[in-house]
């Protein structure tokens, strides 16, 4: 009898998990988002383009970002940078012509962010005022004669009132590991791009520095 109830639950774990798709839990649990990486002719000179978030948004305002956001169920990290692009710089998608795909980064929330390049045509300035304040181009010749500054930061565990610490060896002596992570700064003359937006701007520069 034994032998059957623990067959049966061996069958019932297979057909849970035979053929499932794996998933991050990061991902899962706040979705994960994707950012375009635009790049402008203007000159003779290629720039990346940068918006100023809206100081009346409630997540991070006035903070310097890519355009971007959530991945919507079923879409691919192309659609979602050129949907949200085109949302938040009153733009069509036949002015993004798509050039490639960067490695994903850690998002402050710990769930993934996948940066797409694309080249932008016939952008005249225009953008949403409900989620931008402004825009702005850095040449790619100045980002590669002034790399990131960068700073190294920890992330650590901080147990709240009502943490069970008897459950746990040591107790409250138990030592939690700390994550490290480096922030990076580009200190451009009238803004400072920083954290995640300098991070996926310094992984672009690594790209492209044998041209």
């Amino acid at each position: 009898m034994e032998t059957e109830k623990t067959d049966k639950m061996m069958r019932h774990i297979s057909m849970k998990t035979a053929g499932r798709t794996p998933v991050y839990p990061a991902e899962q649990m706040r979705g994960t988002s994707a950012v375009l990486v635009p790049l402008i002719r203007q000159d003779r000179e290629l720039y990346l383009l940068y918006e100023k978030r809206a100081s009346t948004l409630d997540h991070q305002p006035g903070e310097i970002c890519f355009p971007g956001g959530r991945m919507e169920p079923g879409e691919t990290a192309s659609q979602t940078a050129v949907r949200e692009a085109c949302e938040e710089l009153l733009i069509s998608e036949s002015q993004i012509h798509i050039l490639g795909k960067m490695d994903g980064v850690m998002g402050p929330s710990g769930a993934p962010v996948w940066p797409v390049i694309a080249e932008l045509t016939d952008y005249d300035g225009t953008f949403s005022t409900d989620e931008v304040s402004m825009t702005f181009t850095v040449p790619v010749t100045w980002l590669r004669e002034h790399p990131a500054e960068s700073c190294d930061t920890v992330l650590q565990t901080v147990p709240q009132e009502g943490f069970p610490y008897d459950l746990i060896p040591g107790g409250k002596d138990y030592t939690f590991a700390r994550k490290h992570r480096r922030m990076y700064f580009y200190r451009y003359p009238g803004d400072t791009i920083w954290g995640l937006t300098a991070n996926i701007t310094d992984h672009f520069m690594h790209l492209v520095t044998d041209f």
